[in-house]
């Protein structure tokens, strides 16, 4: 049977957006943080080095693929930007921006 395939990129600045609330919605600590710096470390498999400053002081710490996909399927919910349920998800780094691949596959065998 086909298979659908879809693919949302984010450009960096909606990436470093989602990777803000992210990080702040996911650990107490980082609550009034700032995102100051957003680098990919390895493209394959993709790995994104944050670094959030609050109170003065940073934090630098890596985020790996599973980490980036679920920051952008919140963003992608939080800003109406609809995305199946039913399907395998991948990021990766294209240019200009990050890619969300999602394929699609009825289960049925032809």
């Amino acid at each position: 049977m086909p298979k659908e395939m879809r693919r949302v990129v984010l450009r960096d600045r909606e990436v470093s957006r989602a990777l803000q609330s992210f990080v702040q919605a996911r650990d107490p600590a980082f609550r009034g943080a700032r995102l100051t710096e957003m680098r990919v470390v390895t493209a394959q498999p993709l790995e994104i080095e944050v670094t959030v400053r609050r109170a003065g002081e940073d934090s630098t710490f890596a985020l790996g693929a599973p980490h980036v996909a679920a920051a952008l399927i919140s963003f992608c919910g939080a800003t109406g930007i609809p995305l199946p349920r039913i399907a395998a998800k991948a990021v990766k780094r294209v240019n200009g921006g990050i890619a969300l691949d999602m394929t699609i596959d009825d289960g049925a065998d032809g």
